[in-house]
């Protein structure tokens, strides 16, 4: 059976075009979409893009770069309708992605069949602060947060304020990435401030005026709190497939990447995901992530996510595979609901979760023999595929040859 084409949209950034890294989610997309036999089209910045070298990419097409021209961009995806002729699918793997998709939902959805939100909701989802007012009007619970517009807005803001700690952290993710407003944030997704001394310091670092911010409690606990509800919502709304996943790790281990999870139920993550995706008329796939508070034992909303998300991964492994059931859905053969799961299952960015790993170390939380316990038991990778075995290869070859590199270099200081 032939089936139509599926153009998996990423969009590699700068940082990634230099290192010849790629997004975890992008590549989750292509190996599960590869393995039903489904042609994947990689539509990418450039050639840096490593998800090219899957088994499981079939064509590539480089786009012009969204920062520079979204018209030129739009152009560029609609071209391909006539490349990639029929029932085409068109799928945002990351932020920017999602963004320009909802943005121009109704040009593109014209050519293609979109398994992702329309502007509507990703209007409100881009921007944090529509995220948290959205929740909060359903009575779902929201951390302290603040959102200045001005290096002044700040300094007032000190000198009320006393919950320390607060992170700083864009309100449009995908800003952050830029090199324009990335000075302190060194591959973290927040920057913990301690006193006021400090938020003032780190908001006129990363103060770009175009570009907002928010300052928001740190909620405490450890990182087993974060729980994540993905799923696959269909037209109406409804919860078509979902999983639910706990982090274990991260690296950097204060807001930084989810680099070791495993799956688990949660009733109310699961109530209140729904219900706040529903209010957004979501569709499409969706990664909502929350923290228990241990102050109020109340799930408060962190983020969410319009796309697949790093972790997808674990779904997948555990027989939760959205992006073959949205993939499926809207060409008209959909797959069955998957909703159960077992708990326990565990999938690793082994790589980075040895850097996690090693400053736990260092700190006295965690050992090198836990570590491995960990590394022996995860069920998935986030790289590694054995069926994938040449992008595989590459990347933990070079992993392995960057180790030594750092041991050699340290010891000849």
């Amino acid at each position: 059976m032939n089936l139509p084409y599926c153009l998996v949209f990423n969009h590699v950034g700068e940082a990634s075009q230099k290192n010849k890294q790629f997004n975890l989610s992008t590549l989750a997309v292509v190996r599960s979409l590869g393995r039903r036999n489904v042609p994947v089209v990689l539509v990418t910045t450039n050639s840096s893009d490593a998800v090219i070298s899957s088994k499981y990419t079939k064509h590539v097409e480089y786009c012009p770069y969204l920062h520079e021209s979204e018209e030129k961009l739009l152009e560029f995806l609609l071209s391909l309708s006539e490349k990639y002729p029929g029932d085409t699918v068109l799928l945002p793997a990351v932020d920017e992605c999602s963004y320009f998709v909802g943005k121009y939902h109704e040009q593109l959805s014209e050519k293609f069949l979109i398994p992702a939100p329309n502007w509507h909701a990703v209007k409100k989802i881009n921007n944090k602060r529509f995220q948290y007012e959205a929740a909060d009007s359903l009575g779902i619970p929201i951390p302290e947060t603040y959102f200045p517009r001005t290096l002044d807005d700040v300094a007032e803001l000190a000198k009320e304020i006393s919950n320390y700690p607060y992170v700083i952290k864009p309100n449009v993710s995908f800003e952050w990435k830029l090199n324009a407003a990335k000075s302190s944030a060194r591959g973290k997704k927040g920057i913990r401030v301690d006193n006021a001394e400090e938020l003032l310091k780190c908001a006129e670092e990363v103060f770009v005026p175009e570009f907002e911010f928010m300052i928001q409690e740190v909620i405490g606990g450890r990182d087993e709190r974060l729980v994540t509800f993905l799923g696959f919502l269909d037209e109406n709304s409804e919860p078509d497939s979902y999983f639910i996943r706990k982090k274990m790790r991260q690296c950097p281990i204060d807001f930084g990447y989810c680099t070791l999870t495993e799956s688990c139920h949660n009733p109310t993550v699961l109530d209140q995901s729904v219900r706040l995706l529903q209010l957004l008329k979501y569709h499409g796939i969706a990664g909502v992530e929350w923290k228990l508070d241990p102050a109020t034992n109340t799930y408060k909303l962190i983020e969410i996510n319009a796309r697949p998300v790093n972790t997808t991964g674990c779904a997948i492994a555990s027989g939760i595979d959205l992006p073959a059931i949205a993939y499926f859905h809207k060409i008209g053969k959909p797959l069955p609901s998957a909703t159960e799961w077992e708990d326990g299952q565990r999938w690793a960015w082994l790589a980075m979760d040895f850097w996690a790993a090693k400053e736990l170390i260092g700190e006295g939380k965690l050992t090198y023999r836990d570590w491995f316990r960990n590394a022996r038991s995860i069920k998935a990778d986030a790289i590694y595929a054995s069926d994938d075995f040449n992008l595989s290869i590459r990347y933990y070859t070079k992993f392995v040859f960057n180790l030594f590199w750092r041991k050699l270099t340290s010891i000849f200081k």
